[in-house]
């Protein structure tokens, strides 16, 4: 279950947070489940996942530093061939993911 929250008490709380627009690491994030969400005047704005010491805010109106959009495009792009890859185990294509994962967080 998802807490409702503030996009300020995301940047209080977090030293780095990262802006990912709506659906652009939809597989990079594929076997993580968000904490927390903002809304907004308009309704859901972004979702938050915790990834070690830093903070993916992803939707529509996510907050946070961006991040090389061609870099993102190319891990999502492996990150959705693994997702997809069904004679791959399970276990090993959430590895694949999560390291895939760490790349583009290790890249900020």
């Amino acid at each position: 279950m998802k807490l409702k929250t503030t996009k300020s008490a995301i940047k209080n709380g977090f030293n780095t947070v990262i802006s990912i627009g709506y659906c652009s690491a939809q597989y990079l994030l594929y076997y993580k489940n968000p904490f927390a969400y903002s809304a907004g005047v308009y309704g859901w704005a972004c979702d938050y996942y915790e990834i070690g010491n830093k903070c993916i805010s992803t939707g529509y109106s996510p907050i946070g530093e961006y991040i090389d959009y061609l870099k993102l495009r190319e891990l999502e792009e492996k990150a959705g061939k693994i997702v997809n890859d069904y004679s791959i185990e399970c276990e090993d294509r959430k590895q694949k993911v999560e390291l895939l994962l760490n790349e583009l967080l290790n890249n900020i």
